[in-house]
């Protein structure tokens, strides 16, 4: 499905900060940033686990969370036309960025993508050890464009996991992913705790 805005300068333009979407950071300063810049009700579940990752790595995060009652996938904008001044800023001095999505799919799978090679082959690494399946991102969500906003880091090179609706839902212990079930961090699964160590272990790992 095409985006309904063009960039990020356009949504923000077109649309009302606080009331359709909120842009949640964490600056420490920290080499890596994890961010969810499709979060909140956009590609649910996507903000709790960046966010989960950021507080077990110290890491910088960015969430742009869709915050209407309905309607939230109106606020996504792909990453090659992600020009969010915010983000722009915080990831350009970046020495490692990740980037958590969500993607359509059946089966709990991982789709890893990106440029970053070294950290590829050890988030595969990692997510294999729990027994996640893991596979290499198709090309309409491969991460791999130099104007991906994952790739904007210092390096050139970031990493994009697209996580599919079932791979998401098993971070909450109902196996729901509303916003009720998603901000209740009672709710928030082992297997989500499991999952983001082992990102955490990957960039420490590089």
């Amino acid at each position: 499905m095409a985006d309904k805005y063009n960039s990020m300068s356009e949504l923000e333009a077109e649309t009302i900060e606080n009331k359709d979407w909120e842009v949640v950071t964490r600056d420490l300063d920290s080499q890596v940033i994890i961010t969810a810049i499709h979060g909140g009700g956009i590609e649910p579940g996507t903000t709790e686990i960046a966010d989960l990752t950021v507080q077990k790595g110290e890491y910088d995060y960015f969430s742009f969370k869709g915050t209407k009652s309905k309607g939230n996938e109106d606020l996504h904008v792909t990453s090659r036309n992600y020009d969010q001044s915010v983000l722009m800023e915080m990831i350009k001095n970046k020495t490692y960025a990740v980037a958590i999505h969500g993607c359509e799919g059946d089966e709990n799978i991982v789709y890893i993508g990106g440029k970053d090679q070294k950290l590829i082959h050890e988030m595969t690494r990692q997510f294999e050890q729990l027994n996640i399946s893991v596979e290499q991102a198709p090309g309409h969500i491969s991460g791999a464009h130099d104007d991906n906003i994952i790739n904007c880091c210092k390096t050139g090179a970031g990493v994009q996991l697209e996580l599919t609706p079932g791979l998401r839902k098993m971070c909450f212990d109902n196996q729901k992913f509303n916003k009720k079930s998603r901000e209740d961090k009672h709710n928030w699964s082992q297997f989500m705790d499991r999952f983001t160590t082992a990102i955490v272990k990957s960039i420490q790992g590089v």
